[in-house]
């Protein structure tokens, strides 16, 4: 864990560019589904080892970055990444304390809150998505957390260094 480390905020905006490209390139059609969420794990990441400088607000301004690129109803991933944010600070002192598979399983409830709100608004506004296009990038995070944690954990722990 990094929380004591000041990481540069060049750094976080660096990972998270990174993780929003991951998100905008394209997939095949049969993959796609499958994508995980990796702009929403990089979001998570930083506001659990950095809460001082990456919280609420900030996790609300990265969703907001994402509504404007997807073209949806303007703050439904901010209000989805405040919740999902927010559930996160209130495990965060457990989470950096468990067994990766414990943090795996940890993580797994934040992400379907994360997917639940999206479902929500989409719901409230008319929009029709596609259950596997919903639920299956829960999974995917899920199982790919652990790897994600630790290659930004890693980047982080060079720049510090």
């Amino acid at each position: 864990m990094i929380v004591n480390a000041r990481v540069s905020i060049v750094l976080m905006l660096a990972t998270l560019v990174v993780s929003l490209v991951l998100m905008l390139v394209p997939l095949p059609t049969l993959i796609a589904p499958f994508r995980p969420a990796f702009y929403t794990m990089t979001v998570l990441f930083w506001a659990a080892n950095q809460p001082q400088r990456f919280g609420l607000l900030a996790a609300w301004l990265a969703g907001v970055v994402m509504d404007i690129l997807y073209t949806t109803p303007l703050s439904e991933h901010g209000l989805a990444m405040a919740v999902a944010t927010y559930a996160l600070i209130k495990v965060r002192g457990w989470l950096w304390t468990m067994p990766v598979v414990q943090q795996t399983l940890l993580i797994a409830p934040i992400l379907v809150a994360y997917e639940f709100v999206l479902f929500w608004v989409d719901g409230v506004a008319g929009l029709d998505v596609a259950p596997s296009w919903r639920w299956l990038p829960v999974i995917s995070s899920t199982l790919l957390w652990p790897a994600w944690a630790y290659l930004l954990e890693r980047i982080a722990e060079f720049e510090v260094e």
